[in-house]
Parts: C-alpha cells; sequence; structure tokens
C-alpha cells in the first residue's frame, strides 16, 4: 500500500478511470486538501493513498450515501456516488466517483442547518461504520512527516503538537455529549454542499461514522475562520441547538482546529502556499492567539 504522506497524481487518476471505464484525457483539477479532487467531464473523481484508512473512508462514504439515497427520498440529504462498483483501487491510490454539480454561490446557512438535521434523525445504518477517532489524521499526518527527509514542521512542534492532542483526546474520552452518539457527517459546512436537482444535499463523506452529533455543529463555534455571528445564528436558529450553551464547547473547537493541520502538513512538502498557511495556524496555536484569521488553501 501506499503511504499517506502525498496525494496521488495524473498518473493514479488515469489507471483508475481507466477501470472504471471513464477517458480522462480532459481531466482538470479541482483542488487537493484530504483528497485530490479531478474534474473529467461531468464526473468528479476523489483520490486519495492508498492505505488501510483510506480504504475504509472511501467504502464508507459510498455505502452510507448509497444507503441515506434509499432512506430520505423525500428530503435528500446526501449526494449519491456514480453507480459501480466503487470504491475503485490502483494499487497506489483510492478512488470514488461521484457526478458533477456547479453550484450557483454557497447555500445559505439555514439550509446547512436543516441538512445536518435530518441527517441526525436517521438511524444507525444497518452495516458496520467506523467510530468517531478523534484527531487521528493529525496523528498520521505527524507521523509521515516524522519520516520526510525536508519535514513541513520541526521536531519540536511536532512533539509540541502530539502532546497537544494527547490532552485533548483524553478530554474527549471523559466527555459527555449532550446531542447523543448517532451517524454525523463529521465535515459538514458550506463548502460541501452542492445543489441537486434543486435541492442542496452534503458531499465530501470521507469521515462519515458514528459520534457525538455536536461535530456537526462545529460550524456555529466562536473559531479561527472568523465566521460572522449573524451567519452562526442563522445556523443555530434552523438547526434549533446552541452548541455555545454547552460549557464544553472549547474542546470542540479545539479538536476540530487541529484536525485541520493534517492536511496541510501533508501539502507543505509540495504546495508553497500550504507550508505558509499551516506556519501561521501552528504559531496561532502555540500563542492562543485567536486574532489570527485563518485561510483555506487548495
Amino acid at each position: 500500500m501506499a503511504a499517506d504522506d502525498a496525494l496521488p497524481g495524473l498518473a493514479e487518476l488515469e489507471k483508475a478511470c481507466r477501470t472504471y471505464g471513464l477517458s480522462s484525457t480532459r481531466a482538470q483539477l479541482l483542488h487537493q486538501r484530504s483528497n485530490a479532487v479531478w474534474l473529467v467531464d461531468d464526473t468528479v473523481v476523489r483520490l486519495a493513498p492508498d492505505t488501510t484508512l483510506r480504504r475504509r473512508r472511501a467504502a464508507t462514504s459510498i455505502a452510507v450515501t448509497r444507503w441515506l439515497a434509499n432512506t430520505t427520498t423525500e428530503s435528500a440529504v446526501a449526494l449519491n456516488p456514480l453507480p459501480g462498483p466503487q470504491p475503485v483501487l490502483t494499487g497506489a491510490a483510492v478512488a470514488t466517483f461521484w457526478p458533477y454539480r456547479a453550484s450557483p454561490g454557497r447555500p445559505p446557512a439555514a439550509d446547512v442547518a436543516r441538512l445536518v438535521r435530518c441527517l441526525h434523525a436517521q438511524p444507525v445504518p444497518p452495516f458496520s461504520i467506523p467510530k468517531y477517532q478523534p484527531l487521528q489524521r493529525l496523528h498520521d499526518a505527524l507521523d509521515a512527516d516524522d519520516v520526510r527527509e525536508e519535514p513541513a514542521l520541526t521536531c519540536q512542534e511536532r512533539t509540541w503538537l502530539r502532546a497537544r492532542a494527547h490532552e485533548l483526546i483524553a478530554a474527549f474520552d471523559t466527555t459527555a455529549f449532550p446531542l447523543g452518539q448517532g451517524l454525523v457527517h463529521a465535515d459538514a459546512h458550506d463548502e460541501n454542499v452542492v445543489l441537486d436537482n434543486d435541492r442542496w444535499v452534503l458531499i465530501d463523506w470521507d469521515n462519515a461514522c458514528l459520534g457525538p452529533r455536536e461535530l456537526d455543529l462545529a460550524g456555529t463555534l466562536p473559531d479561527h475562520f472568523h465566521t460572522p455571528n449573524s451567519k452562526r445564528a442563522e445556523f443555530v436558529n434552523a438547526y434549533g441547538y446552541d452548541l455555545l450553551d454547552w460549557p464544553d464547547w472549547p474542546l470542540l473547537r479545539d479538536i476540530t482546529e487541529y484536525h485541520s493541520l493534517g492536511s496541510y502538513i501533508r501539502l507543505a512538502a509540495t504546495v508553497p502556499q500550504a507550508a505558509r498557511e499551516l506556519r501561521r495556524r501552528v504559531e496561532s496555536l502555540r500563542t492562543a492567539d485567536r486574532s489570527v484569521v485563518w485561510q483555506t488553501v487548495s
């Protein structure tokens, strides 16, 4: 299997498309973060390194979205993947295939909240899906950075991040979550919503798991992205619960922010903008400077 320290490139895209029966001649790279996401004609191909974890995540995303398509027909929650055997394995990459949906801008926060509320009303799927493991992506990225010839982080930074992650995981394991456990998207925000047949639906289900429902409300918390309070309030009003009423909310904010570092540690070796953003994020966390506004880099 491949190491999870770099995203697959065009050669692996060609192999995956050929296996699936699709020509990659007109492929266009849309973005790179936790996956390399390509547009091939009217198909979106998501590529990840071929690791045990990535295989499990890809298989879960396909199983969960197909199941949701059959259980929420009157109120669609997820974009259904394309038909056929998925995920596709190339030997170095794990690929999934989805219909391309061009959307006119970002959805209103209230519509995202209604999708999340509908998802949280679903029963547990009748098949095995992983349980939420906080900061696993960060730990994996730190391990990969350890063995690079030119690491993205210093040894001191990796040591500090591991210690901080250990503290957060220990706190998570002893925390009671008032909304309970269930099927969660675990990356629900307006960038992961598209318009499908005139209805907003969630995409990017790689992190779907059984976990505290509060994970899908993390976007309502004050954080380094400085989302306007009016937008947060719109989500809260539509969902019907304000996470800020829960005294342990800073734990979830911190776990979410540290989790986001994983993709940037991987990208830093080949994407200079990601390396610069990683430095800003780590420094702002180490100095507890919450005035620093984090930017998204693809």
